[in-house]
């Protein structure tokens, strides 16, 4: 039974995951699939890599379910302990270059096998700290190293090397599954601390990634060609030094910098944005909670249009979607509807912005050096997030109100909608330029 359940899973394995290796016949073919044959031949293969995102933030996602055991049992503040996040992001500022460089060199599949094991091992060490604040943030930094290895820069990676004719709903379905961990995993770490208490729940929880993740990785995830390392050649002939210098390369962190400071610091703050104009926190905190849901239509739909559409225009209206949500905020203060609106723009918003820069860098640079650019993109953009949610509380602390950030979104926002505007999106745009 054992050997025969063996075989059937191998052969799953080898008809639905596609092959590493170019296809000599198809490429020979002169008809390139359509988006239909390309969903119908790697579905399973997009599943895997959508659930291999959602436990990419994992960490992230539980880390408030964890903060009141943990600080209690220590005597930490909740600031010690939320610097970590912080801690971690930095260190991605500087190891995640490496690793999309790694990724381009030897292949998403490859690194992210090796980095699952390592990854759910760390996880598993935040049970043995015995009160050293230092002893937490030294895990932090272990587990940035590995959670780059199966962060969705491997899984992206893998995804726009798969798809041309649907490349778009491709990626907006693999991000979705940011949107589906930040639903499952606090729910399974929630349920794992009240079973076996906070020490128990993380070898549990890492337990648990790996019978999710590891499977579905050896099976279906299967990535694109691994390039030769003298090849560093983006798209149109740019090396990655030439990349970086580009007027798009520039163009586009600073567009999503903006947004991303500007959204985040809005959706941070949301609850306590709604409690300032009358809301109680039972209320607000169950309005704020409908972002997660607009944030996978916004991202399912924007892939959908992203094939379908020119990509410039589609660019400028979502980022220009949070507008909708200050005015919203700033008019009918108070008012549940309009909470509610604001919260439908944000969650689209939050949705798209994601999707259209990863759709804009790979068409943009191409595959070669995609991991790279694109690792260096999410470093940069993170720290940019980070700055949002400090701004947005410093003002309120001066002025009591968050209608001064209110007032700063929209030119922040409106500024980044004029950069997607300008930048080129192609290779052919950039030469014409």
């Amino acid at each position: 039974m054992v050997s025969r359940l063996s075989s059937w899973m191998q052969l799953i394995a080898c008809s639905c995951a596609p092959n590493d290796r170019p296809n000599v016949m198809n490429q020979s073919s002169s008809a390139a699939p359509t988006a239909r044959q390309e969903w119908a031949r790697l579905w399973p293969f997009v599943v895997a890599c959508m659930l291999g995102v959602s436990g990419s933030g994992m960490f992230a996602f539980v880390g408030g379910v964890y903060m009141e055991s943990v600080t209690r049992e220590f005597g930490w503040s909740r600031a010690q302990y939320s610097s970590a996040f912080m801690l971690m992001m930095i260190s991605s500022l500087f190891l995640g270059p490496a690793v999309g460089w790694l990724i381009d060199r030897i292949g998403p599949r490859k690194v992210a096998l090796c980095a699952i094991i390592p990854f759910a091992t760390t996880i598993s060490l935040f049970s043995l700290v015995e009160g050293a604040i230092w002893q937490w943030y030294a895990i932090c930094i272990v587990l940035a190293l590995f959670q780059g290895g199966i962060s969705q820069i491997v899984w992206v990676k893998a995804v726009v090397s798969r798809f041309r004719r649907s490349r778009g709903l491709a990626i907006a379905v693999t991000l979705a599954g940011l949107g589906f961990g930040s639903f499952i995993w606090p729910l399974m770490a929630a349920f794992c601390i009240e079973a076996f208490g906070w020490r128990a729940a993380f070898p549990v929880m890492a337990a648990l990634y790996v019978v999710v993740v590891m499977p579905l990785a050896f099976l279906f995830f299967h990535g694109g060609p691994v390039i030769p390392a003298d090849r560093s050649k983006a798209q149109g002939g740019q090396s990655m030094g030439a990349a970086v210098k580009s007027k798009s390369f520039i163009g586009l962190v600073a567009a999503a910098g903006l947004f991303a400071a500007a959204y985040y610091g809005l959706s941070v703050h949301f609850v306590p944005v709604l409690k300032v104009t009358g809301m109680d926190l039972t209320q607000a905190a169950g309005i704020a909670g409908l972002i997660g849901v607009f944030s996978v239509i916004g991202r399912l739909t924007t892939g959908v249009l992203l094939d379908r559409l020119p990509t410039r225009p589609v660019g400028i209206v979502a980022f220009l979607l949070p507008l909708g949500a200050v005015g919203l905020l700033l008019v009918f203060p108070g008012s549940t509807a309009a909470a509610i609106g604001a919260v439908a723009f944000l969650g689209f918003a939050s949705g798209a912005e994601l999707d259209i820069v990863t759709y804009i860098a790979a068409r943009r640079f191409g595959q070669e050096v995609f991991g790279a650019i694109y690792a260096t993109f999410t470093a940069i953009i993170s720290v940019c997030a980070s700055v949002g949610p400090v701004v947005a509380g410093a003002i309120f602390d001066t002025t009591r109100s968050y209608s001064g950030y209110l007032a700063i979104v929209a030119p922040m926002v409106i500024v980044a909608a004029l950069l997607i505007a300008w930048i080129p999106l192609s290779a052919d745009d950039a030469e014409a330029t």
